[in-house]
């Protein structure tokens, strides 16, 4: 494998989007990447053409779970969280019949993931908890890691810092026993964490260590999530100039990125850190852009956030 098919890799394993996996055999990490195909063909195709041998027949049991899982990634991206919901289960069903483990785990994640979205908090738990209990299968360190992060994350939204902070901890212990390359993504949860705990100078830190392990596997959108926290902290220990400076840089990039949710959050960012200073016709000059780039986005929710922010600094 060359570098540029290297960093690819890298990059696929670092995403929180997660898709099925077979256990194949041939030409290493080509069928490890198999499972991504579905959700990005970009790279697939680099490791289709460069891998240099010709691919495994999937059992018709395997394609299956493949298109209905699929269909679940659409449902989900959609809104449509309900028809996500039994497609994933549809998808687990069939990985269970044949032993898939890693579809299982995989499956079971986003069955969790969706009973988050829908409020439905044990429902949630009660999908993690299969993977990390689990006596009768194995489930890989890089499955373990990513199980642990995502109860961190409800826990964290129950508002059990302390106990979604152990949990980050041990997702950052399974994924160094794997160098599984989603430590930058753990360091950026375990700030956030920090953050709303005021413990700054830990949330500095942890951002960044996160920044460092994002920069090492070119997960640009982790990378800005890092700076931004960085910049929160800045921001919270009123050192305003670092702060503008982090949010700016975390900006240009989610505009190569093209997100323009988190282009209206960084200048929501910058907003407040002139309000803080005082400057409010300053502040509100970013606040109108990030209205702007909401309205131009249809972000029902971003408009209206942001609306209310403007509203308070004109009272």
């Amino acid at each position: 494998m060359n570098n540029r098919e290297q960093r690819a890799e890298d990059r696929i394993q670092n995403t929180e989007v997660r898709s099925q996996k077979f256990p194949l055999k041939k030409c290493g990490s080509y069928y490890r990447l198999l499972s991504y195909c579905l959700l990005f063909p970009a790279y697939c195709l680099l490791f289709l053409t460069g891998c240099g041998s010709t691919p495994a027949t999937l059992s018709d049991m395997h394609v299956k779970a493949i298109d209905i899982h699929q269909s679940g990634e659409k449902a989900f991206k959609r809104g449509d969280y309900k028809t996500s919901l039994k497609l994933y289960s549809d998808a687990l069903r069939i990985n269970r019949s044949i032993e898939n483990i890693d579809g299982i785990a995989i499956n079971l994640m986003n069955l969790a993931t969706v009973h988050r979205k829908l409020g439905e908090r044990d429902n949630a738990l009660q999908c993690i908890d299969e993977i990390l209990n689990s006596s009768s299968l194995s489930f890989t360190q890089h499955r373990l890691s990513e199980a642990s992060y995502l109860k961190a994350i409800l826990y964290l939204d129950n508002g059990q810092m302390d106990t979604s902070l152990e949990w980050s901890d041990k997702a950052l212990s399974f994924c160094q026993q794997t160098k599984c390359g989603t430590e930058g993504r753990i360091y950026n949860l375990k700030a956030k964490i920090s953050l709303l705990k005021q413990e700054l100078d830990n949330a500095l830190q942890c951002g960044a260590k996160g920044l460092d392990f994002n920069k090492n596997f070119e997960d640009n959108q982790e990378i800005a999530n890092s700076i931004r926290l960085m910049a929160e902290a800045k921001t919270a220990k009123k050192e305003y100039l670092d702060a503008r400076k982090l949010y700016e840089e975390a900006m240009q990039i989610d505009k190569a990125s093209g997100l323009t949710n988190k282009i209206a959050f960084d200048l929501v960012g910058i907003g407040q850190v002139f309000l803080h200073e005082g400057k409010k016709e300053e502040a509100l000059r970013y606040f109108k852009r990030a209205l702007s780039i909401s309205e131009s986005s249809g972000n029902a929710k971003g408009i209206a956030d942001v609306k209310n922010i403007i509203e308070k600094v004109r009272k």
